[in-house]
């Protein structure tokens, strides 16, 4: 099996993630990293024993290689756009950490680059990688719910705002420049793609929604000049073509202890979603059984609402303990387990355009109905998929100051 030699762009908290995930995909080695800041890429240059010589400060500079075989974008949000775009210029295939971006014209951008250069993409969406999403995915195929009719996405925090609450995540998760939104295009990502997924990619008609940044900001968190320039709560209503509603709810703050769980209603019957992975699964955890970067690792199931044999029945399915043993049967579900062992087996030309999960149009269709939200609180009215399209707007960054010096991106 050839190895594949990955440089990593962003050294911060979820780069350690995805590091720990790549020690256990076979025949991968991460061999250089980048970070604008130098203490911080060199610190992580010693802690995964990558040579001084293999680190930048600059990701142009690691893109002038030619003994790589793809990237691993870990920046923030606005930066995505730009980091990505030059990555797959420079003849790169690029994995990327989601949201894809922050705006559906800025995924559009990287969706397009992607096809224009020919170059392989794949996006970091955890949740639609386990059993929990397949068996769903399959349940809805084979009509075992019914005629679907309406949908919830969830995700709820009782105080959990990334940069503030949470100490180990960055400042710029609450910046409008570099983190452009909030819970949505964060956690959101994770129960929007996963329900879109499942649908099997139901087309958008209208979205009507709104968000709202209202919970307690304890003004010791906010030192000096800093603001909490984020939303902490987005709220939508969407309408599919084929009759197809779905409510959502994400928040990164909220005093109240539960607010229910996502869920997907059929005529015949009905999914619970239980423990959704947003996390990485179990690749992620460190030796602890946490983690990395915090939380502890998920244990994705479903339950089962509705008839036999004109009986009511409860079902709880364990996809998480099933997916165990599924995998020891048949290791050809392994690369539909986890995002970086697809897109390894993506890279090596074991999975194709044609039997991959497409992440990134995923991304893409995810981003615009977020997007949808975001645009009706703007209008103060509903909007249509065809008007997202039209005035979703770039937020991404052109100009980037950094310690060394500015980066003009052009894209």
């Amino acid at each position: 099996m050839k190895e594949l030699r990955i440089g990593i762009i962003g050294t911060g908290m979820i780069s350690n993630r995805h590091m720990n995930v790549w020690s256990h995909v076979p025949a991968a080695k991460v061999v250089a990293g980048c970070d604008i800041i130098e203490s911080k890429v060199n610190a992580w240059g010693e802690t995964y024993g990558i040579p001084k010589e293999n680190l930048y400060t600059d990701f142009r500079e690691m893109l002038k290689r030619d003994d790589l075989d793809a990237i691993d974008v870990c920046v923030h949000n606005n930066l995505h756009t730009p980091v990505c775009v030059a990555v797959m210029r420079a003849g790169y295939p690029c994995y990327c950490e989601k949201p894809m971006a922050a705006t559906y014209a800025d995924a559009k951008i990287i969706y397009d680059t992607a096809k224009e250069t020919g170059q392989k993409l794949a996006v970091q969406i955890s949740s639609i990688y386990n059993l929990q999403t397949r068996m769903a995915k399959k349940m809805i195929e084979e009509g075992k719910l019914g005629k679907i009719y309406h949908v919830r996405s969830v995700g709820h925090r009782r105080e959990g705002r990334p940069g503030m609450d949470m100490p180990n995540f960055s400042r710029d998760f609450i910046s409008k420049k570099i983190g452009g939104h909030g819970p949505l295009c964060d956690l959101g990502i994770y129960h929007l793609a996963q329900m879109l997924y499942v649908l099997g990619m139901p087309e958008l008609e209208q979205v009507y929604g709104m968000s709202s940044a209202d919970y307690y900001q304890d003004p010791r968190l906010l030192p000096g000049d800093l603001k909490f320039e984020s939303e902490d709560l987005s709220v939508g209503i969407a309408k599919f073509k084929g009759g197809i509603s779905m409510d959502i709810y994400e928040d990164w703050a909220m005093h109240m202890d539960d607010v229910g769980p996502s869920f997907i209603a059929g005529s015949m019957g009905g999914l619970k979603f239980l423990d959704i992975d947003t996390t990485g699964g179990d690749l992620a955890k460190s030796r602890d059984g946490r983690i990395v970067g915090g939380g502890m690792v998920q244990r994705p199931n479903l339950e089962f609402f509705g008839y036999e044999d004109g009986v009511m029945v409860t079902k709880n399915l364990d996809c998480y303990m099933g997916g165990k043993k599924e995998a020891l049967v048949d290791p050809s579900v392994i690369p539909f387990n986890d995002n970086q062992m697809q897109w390894a087996a993506y890279l090596r030309g074991e999975l194709t355009d044609e039997t991959r999960i497409d992440s990134p149009y995923l991304a893409m269709q995810t981003a615009l109905l977020s997007e949808g939200i975001f645009l009706s609180q703007k209008l103060n009215r509903s909007v249509d998929a065809e008007e997202i399209r039209q005035l979703s707007e770039s937020t991404a960054v052109r100009k980037q100051e950094t310690p060394w010096g500015v980066i003009e991106y052009d894209f």
